[in-house]
């Protein structure tokens, strides 16, 4: 059964890219032609992914839910750690998203607003796939 689109809750654009170089790890989430496309990729070609989702109301409206919670649209535009030649290469990520009346561009090196974890998790719960952060706990 195909799901509905609710006009009303999808993004004008919502795209999400998130890496580590070192590992070859990327993720990635962009809305295109109203779906969800997916791409993960790791050092291991096996086991990459690249799949398609359409979220149902209940799902769009608790990651919007979500995203003001966090306070999304109050991120800076860039998050980076500036170090000398003793800086560990680490991950690196951006984040645009455009909604009704909201909009965040955002993206940083090694470095990441108070509330990314929270953000990740919310990527993971939309998806249901789990996003390779480099600072789990």
């Amino acid at each position: 059964m195909e799901k509905t689109q609710h006009p009303q809750l999808v993004p004008s654009k919502l795209f999400f890219r998130y890496e580590i170089p070192q590992t070859n790890y990327f993720f990635s989430l962009n809305w295109e032609q109203n779906v969800l496309v997916i791409k993960q990729f790791r050092k291991h070609p096996s086991k990459d992914e690249q799949i398609k989702i359409v979220p149902d109301y209940e799902e769009w409206a608790d990651f919007w839910e979500e995203l003001s919670v966090i306070d999304v649209w109050g991120w800076c535009e860039l998050y980076e750690v500036k170090c000398t030649d003793a800086c560990v290469v680490g991950d690196e990520w951006e984040l645009y998203i455009k909604f009704k009346d909201e909009h965040v561009e955002s993206y940083g090196y090694n470095s990441y607003p108070p509330t990314f974890r929270e953000f990740i998790k919310v990527v993971e719960e939309l998806t249901g796939i789990v996003v390779e952060f480099i600072h789990q706990e």
